[in-house]
């Protein structure tokens, strides 16, 4: 293990998820370093002048990747930053991103990606806890930076990218480069040495720090991406999820490089934004979480009109439960089909997912991906279920929970060597699995289990609404009853009847003590910075 990450801070082997690698892919060399097989490679494949980022009117390409790569790990070296360090890049999904992730990584170090809407105090406890020795980051995101710096114990250096002419008193990222070698040998890592660091989004509490190897990164497109998406070097990977987030990461980092493909980012995309990417950069594999697929649908309805849309082969979709509604309304307006999938964090990208090739059923999230084994068991003894029974998942393949300095939490993450997201899931009798619900979105009322996503997806189907969540609303006689928030699409105001409405759709669709016995009409839904639904901000609304 590199020399700088405190072994006590890692799991004991006995909290550990079991590993396994049935695919042969996943039989890595020992030594191995995941920056270099995600660029390096390609340039001495004579790949080199192939494009690797689009990013506004600039074309990088893997030759020009590697020497910018080069340069920031040199200059990373030069300030002392060891292997095993962590490392914290901070910027909207820019070119820079990436360069510093990947020079991180080469050089043996921890690359540690930060959500850019985190605020000081959040980002002094993350830093702190994962002892960074440095942060890498945007000029416009510098201010939060400041303001945690003299609470900060472990950080040494701070570099600036400055892109809006705003002022600091740091290292500059460009001059750095510019002095910086641009010959670097990738440093002789381990297979399951530390690579990447990514912290919960917290909203059930203190962010956690998920750990992972660089056989973990590329594991994730060895397996899943490799078999459900098949990508090919011309494909084009673009999209909205933010690059801290282990599900953009792998989109737009670790998938296109890992095959030689290329990548469009798009500065803090808009629904516009990405329908022009699509056009401009030809966009083939298309990344966001349902929201965004609404919005661009709702927002734009003569979007193959405006746009040359016809790059596009697929869609990814994750972040939240994707309904049938959505996905038929992609593949009716834009011609393609949605993947959708459940990856977490801890697991760093998608399990569970149907395969692009195979044929699609919407009601549920799809089969075990390959290099995957899932089971679903009951909460309190841990005994696996009966097909169609609703339960745990638990999960085990070539990546798994494991949390920094966290054993108290790594300890209810893991059963038997599985790792345990926190869904609860049904596996059907063709071995789909179907989402029922995240564990704490369970509505109990009157003795019955009511999952929220699914009241959520029967609701969506009434025309008149645009966005809705559904939570647990305390009831002194049946414990909690169903509640909707309901966003009402563009001209249409929520009345009495529209919730009659809304009620007796949901009758007619589910078991009857399913539907919403209160309905509430918001302007908008409270979401985390990658798009997700804040559904414990509603309960807590409900409780107070």
């Amino acid at each position: 293990m590199q020399p700088s990450v405190p072994q006590e801070y890692l799991p004991d082997e006995s909290d550990r998820p079991d590993y396994i690698h049935p695919l042969p892919e996943l039989h890595y060399s020992q030594e191995i370093n995941a920056a270099e097989q995600l660029v390096d490679v390609h340039v001495r494949n004579g790949h080199g002048d192939a494009v690797a980022i689009h990013f506004e009117d600039e074309e990088i390409t893997y030759a020009e990747l590697q020497e910018r790569v080069n340069r920031m790990g040199n200059a990373l070296t030069d300030l002392g930053v060891e292997a095993g360090d962590r490392v914290v890049a901070r910027f909207p999904n820019r070119p820079e991103a990436i360069v510093t992730c990947l020079a991180v990584q080469k050089i043996g170090a921890v690359a540690l990606p930060s959500m850019k809407l985190l605020r000081a105090k959040e980002l002094r406890y993350i830093i702190n806890n994962a002892e960074a020795s440095a942060v890498v980051v945007y000029d416009g995101l510098v201010e939060e930076v400041n303001n945690a710096l003299p609470d900060l114990d472990t950080v040494d250096d701070v570099i600036v990218a400055q892109r809006n002419g705003v002022e600091h008193d740091h290292h500059d990222y460009d001059e750095l480069l510019e002095a910086a070698s641009s010959e670097l040998d990738a440093y002789p890592t381990e297979r399951d040495d530390l690579a990447l660091m990514l912290y919960t989004s917290g909203t059930t509490g203190r962010p956690k720090g998920a750990v992972h190897t660089h056989r973990h990164v590329l594991s994730t497109a060895d397996g899943y991406a490799r078999y459900c998406i098949e990508p090919t070097e011309d494909d084009v990977f673009g999209g909205n999820p933010p690059l801290p987030f282990a599900y953009g990461y792998g989109d737009l980092v670790t998938f296109p490089l890992r095959f030689g493909a290329s990548v469009s980012l798009v500065e803090d995309a808009s629904p516009e934004d990405l329908l022009e990417a699509t056009e401009e950069h030809g966009i083939t594999v298309m990344c966001s979480i349902p929201t965004g697929y609404n919005q661009m649908l709702s927002q734009h309805p003569n979007a193959t009109d405006e746009y040359d849309l016809s790059s596009l082969r697929l869609g990814l979709s994750a972040g939240e439960p994707l309904t049938p509604t959505t996905f038929e309304n992609v593949k009716e307006e834009y011609g393609i089909k949605l993947l959708d999938g459940i990856g977490t964090t801890e697991m760093l990208h998608i399990f569970i997912s149907h395969r692009h090739d195979e044929e699609i059923d919407p009601t549920a999230t799809g089969f075990a991906a390959p290099g995957y084994e899932g089971k679903i068991i009951d909460p309190d003894t841990g005994e696996e279920c009966e097909r169609g029974e609703a339960g745990l998942l638990a999960v085990r393949g070539p990546t798994g929970v494991e949390y920094w300095n966290r054993p108290e939490k790594q300890e209810d993450a893991v059963a038997d060597g599985w790792s345990l997201p926190g869904d609860i899931f049904v596996q059907r009798e063709d071995g789909r699995f179907e989402y029922k619900s995240r564990n704490d979105d369970l509505i109990v009322s009157s003795g019955y289990n009511i999952p929220g996503p699914e009241v959520e997806a029967v609701v969506e189907e009434v025309e008149e609404t645009s966005e809705v969540a559904v939570v647990g609303s305390p009831h002194e006689e049946r414990g909690e009853i169903v509640k909707a928030f309901v966003v009402t699409a563009e001209g249409v105001t929520g009345d009495d009847a529209l919730v009659e409405k809304i009620q007796n759709h949901v009758k007619d669709t589910l078991a009857p003590y399913k539907y919403p016995r209160a309905v509430e009409f918001v302007e908008s839904l409270p979401r985390t910075e990658t798009g997700k639904i804040r559904r414990t901000e509603l309960r807590e609304r409900e409780r107070q």
